[in-house]
C-alpha cells in the first residue's frame, strides 16, 4: 500500500509514499511552503489506489501527529 497527498486546488504531490508517516511529512512540507508565501495548503493524505483510508490507517496518522507534536 502507498499513500500520496492531494487537494482540490493544490493537486497531488506526485509521490507514492510507502508509509503514512512519510506522506504526513510531505503534507507538512507543503503546508509550510504555502504558509511562508501567505497562503495555505488544501492537501490531505490519501491512499494512492483511490480507496478510502481504513480505521487502522486513520489511527496510524493520529499516532504520527501525536509523536510529532507531543512535548
Amino acid at each position: 500500500m502507498t499513500y500520496t497527498t492531494k487537494g482540490p486546488v493544490r493537486g497531488s504531490c506526485g509521490h507514492n509514499h510507502r508509509t503514512i508517516a512519510t506522506a504526513c511529512k510531505c503534507m507538512q512540507r507543503d503546508q509550510s511552503g504555502c504558509r511562508s508565501q501567505g497562503g495555505y495548503s488544501d492537501r490531505e493524505v490519501v491512499r494512492a489506489d483511490g480507496e478510502e483510508l481504513t480505521e487502522d490507517e486513520f489511527l496510524a496518522m493520529e499516532h504520527h501527529w501525536y509523536d510529532e507534536w507531543r512535548f
